[in-house]
């Protein structure tokens, strides 16, 4: 199940579980982003936002020096006499 934010509006996974305080399809829940308890709506079709996912190019957070010294290092290991 999924659950949406209403402070923050990210969405997120939830367990299915027990629930003390709950009306209808909302529960309370803590929100993993922000930290703040509110009732959420457990049965959101809204893509999930949370946890961020991590990139799987890292070579875009390197700056111009870092990946020329990352380029330069690599090219130790090419075989340059063919």
């Amino acid at each position: 199940m999924r659950a949406k934010c209403p402070k923050c509006e990210n969405v997120f996974e939830v367990k299915l579980g027990p629930s003390l305080v709950h009306i209808g399809p909302y529960r309370r829940i803590k929100c993993p982003a922000c930290g703040k308890k509110s009732l959420m709506n457990n049965f959101v079709k809204d893509p999930i936002t949370w946890p961020p996912e991590e990139r799987e190019n890292k070579e875009e957070l390197l700056t111009k020096e870092e990946l020329m010294k990352k380029r330069i290092d690599e090219s130790k290991y090419e075989d340059t006499e063919k």
